[in-house]
């Protein structure tokens, strides 16, 4: 069925399905566990640049693993919280588990935590709506910068657990009833009471006989056998809004797996990931973009129309007027108001226009004469190239 859910931005990524034990995060970004905000976002830029599957498609298989795992780590480091966890417990920090006695009450619901992990008689039933409820889903949604600029809604086909029509999730075949366990009275949980020489001892584990559902199915539906959810392809509607960035996530609540038993969904994270530009590039919420003049406008001015990020309806890019003085130097920049990206506040940055003056080539010999007659009226020679012009260029599309 058609989900369209409320969606969340969220910065950083998170493996859902992790196998094998994943590197430390500092390691992965090459920082310190003392680094900052800033650096920890400027060596996640960094790698990310580098790792990009399409710039690495010789070895994309190899650059894609990398690359989520670079997002895996700074979706960590870059959320205050999920920071603190981990750099107390580490990976285990993040599963959910903080191992906070701060609720538990006296000594005996202390012993229990040690022996069942539970931490007291409320916990079970919270335990068993964790296991029922929906897993949560991944996926890579990849953007072009003009769908970055204007926000985008895609439609996605989710493969995931379902919930079965025939027996409409219950997990019983139709005409037959689910029961609750008789063994744990529909609890789930089986407490025993220990009695030692410290007193006594309350141990709490899953029902062995429903296996911690507190349901019984006795005659389970044929077509999910009685699980209540079967294998199939939901229809996601997501709005991404403008002015998110690689690395970033699209949270839609209730678009993952079907729970069991009538549980809630879990929610469906779309990655995001950003296609290069053959002209534009993104500086945090500004955009550059080369502005090609030939000799002559350079020198004797003119005005000059370039394209933005902005498209009109036949999907054309809105182009905009820029007047450029007379006496151009190559790397000279213009700025276009409001035509960068979004910020979380809804301000836009700016597009900077850096103009490149196109040298003739192939130029006639009545060209040529009138260059060199140019020349010996002008009597103008440059001198040394002003210093830092190449520096200001690489400044001007380094990302950091």
């Amino acid at each position: 069925m058609p989900v369209t859910g409320a969606f969340i931005v969220e910065v950083g990524a998170f493996n859902l399905q992790n196998t094998t034990m994943p590197r430390d995060y500092y390691e992965v970004l090459g920082v310190s566990k003392t680094a900052s905000a800033d650096e920890i976002k400027k060596a996640y830029r960094k790698l990310a640049r580098e790792q990009h599957p399409d710039v690495n498609a010789h070895r994309r298989e190899e650059a894609e693993a990398a690359f989520k795992e670079i997002g895996e780590a700074y979706g960590v480091l870059a959320d205050e919280d999920k920071r603190v966890r981990y750099d107390r417990y580490g990976h285990a920090g993040l599963s959910g588990q903080d191992f906070d006695f701060s609720g538990v009450g006296g000594l005996g619901d202390l012993f229990e935590v040690f022996f069942s992990g539970m931490g007291g008689s409320g916990t079970g039933q919270r335990t068993r709506e964790q296991v029922r409820r929906g897993a949560d889903l991944r996926m890579d949604v990849t953007l072009t910068l003009e769908e970055v600029y204007a926000g985008v809604t895609r439609n996605l086909e989710v493969p995931s657990l379902i919930q079965c029509e025939t027996c409409s999730g219950s997990g019983a075949q139709p005409g037959t009833q689910v029961q609750s366990c008789p063994a744990c009275r529909g609890t789930g949980r089986i407490r025993e009471v220990r009695s030692t020489f410290f007193g006594q001892f309350v141990q709490e584990a899953p029902c062995a006989r429903c296996g911690g559902t507190g349901r019984i199915i006795p005659n389970p539906c044929t077509t999910c056998r009685g699980e209540g959810r079967v294998r199939g392809t939901r229809n996601v509607t997501v709005k991404i809004p403008a002015g998110v960035d690689e690395g970033d996530r699209v949270r839609v609540t209730g678009a993952g797996e079907d729970g069991q038993a009538g549980a809630p969904a879990g929610d469906l994270y779309c990655f995001i990931y950003v296609e290069p530009h053959r002209q534009f590039q993104r500086r945090e919420d500004d955009v550059l973009y080369i502005m090609p003049i030939s000799f002559a406008q350079a020198a004797l001015g003119d005005k000059v129309e370039v394209a933005t990020l902005e498209l009109n309806e036949a999907g054309e890019p809105i182009m905009s007027e820029i007047t450029v003085p007379s006496g151009t130097q190559n790397g000279a920049t213009f700025r276009v108001n409001d035509k960068g990206f979004p910020d979380r506040m809804g301000r836009r940055g700016d597009q900077i226009c850096i103009a490149r003056v196109m040298v003739p080539t192939n130029l006639t010999e009545r060209q040529k004469d009138i260059l060199r007659e140019f020349a010996e009226i002008s009597e103008e020679y440059p001198e040394e190239h002003p210093r830092g012009f190449f520096d200001k260029l690489k400044d001007a599309f380094r990302v950091d």
